[in-house]
């Protein structure tokens, strides 16, 4: 007898012998009981992040009606996080939406979009590619909340030059002058809720989020050495 192969899956119940079969029987009831919750979380996640988009899209565009200054900078950016919490449902799509995507231009409209941002808060963005164009499969939403998410950290704790850089062979680069990441604790800083200073801001998932959405696309996400210190952050994905 086989065992179940992924969500979905139930045991055969022919030709079992008579004594096994209530056993079966159990276990296929209590596999269809974990199908009809994991559908009802779905149903769930689905509806509040749908609920979610609209109020935070009308605060964001109040927001950015507001007078330039430090208050504007923080509550813009508070939002924007609550706005990557509403793009938590679009991960569990296993390959649900990926399609063949250009790096350069998802990554040129992500510096376009938060250039604003960066000035506001003294921050400058770079962009640089290799080829002008690295194709990759995937899903091209998530992915622009992942590389959102690393130049908003960036933005909100290193400032000065934020660069971004597609390269080749699925390769996306965002790295900054700020003081850098302790080799300690570059693997930790994508556990969720983990924070390098206690006092900081936020509850500790962007990056976490950034390494899920990496992780469903079967890339990989590390820190990386630059000589001129600061951090970077290297996002490889499978190529097209």
């Amino acid at each position: 007898m086989r065992a179940p192969t992924g969500r979905g899956a139930r045991l055969p119940d022919s030709r079992v012998p008579g004594e096994v079969r209530p056993l079966v029987e159990a276990v296929n009831g209590a596999l269809q009981r974990l199908d009809q919750g994991y559908e009802r979380r779905q149903r769930f996640i689905s509806d509040a992040a749908h609920e979610l988009r609209t109020p935070v899209a009308i605060l964001q565009t109040r927001l950015e009606g507001m007078d330039l200054g430090p208050l504007r900078t923080r509550l813009l950016v508070d939002a924007a996080r609550i706005a990557g919490l509403a793009d938590l449902e679009r991960i569990d799509r296993d390959g649900a939406n990926f399609a063949s995507l250009d790096l350069v231009s998802l990554c040129r409209d992500v510096a376009a979009d938060l250039a604003p941002l960066a000035l506001s808060a003294g921050c400058d963005i770079s962009f640089t590619h290799g080829p002008d164009q690295v194709n990759a499969r995937g899903d091209a939403s998530p992915l622009e909340r992942a590389v959102t998410n690393l130049v908003r950290n960036a933005i909100e704790h290193a400032g000065g030059l934020i660069s971004i850089h597609v390269e080749r062979g699925g390769i996306i680069e965002v790295s900054d002058e700020g003081p850098g990441i302790p080799e300690s604790e570059r693997e930790r800083i994508f556990e969720p809720f983990h924070r390098l200073q206690p006092r900081d801001h936020g509850a500790g998932l962007e990056l976490h989020l950034v390494s899920e959405i990496v992780n469903r696309h079967k890339g990989h996400i590390s820190v990386v050495c630059v000589p001129t210190g600061g951090a970077c952050f290297r996002m490889t994905l499978p190529a097209a």
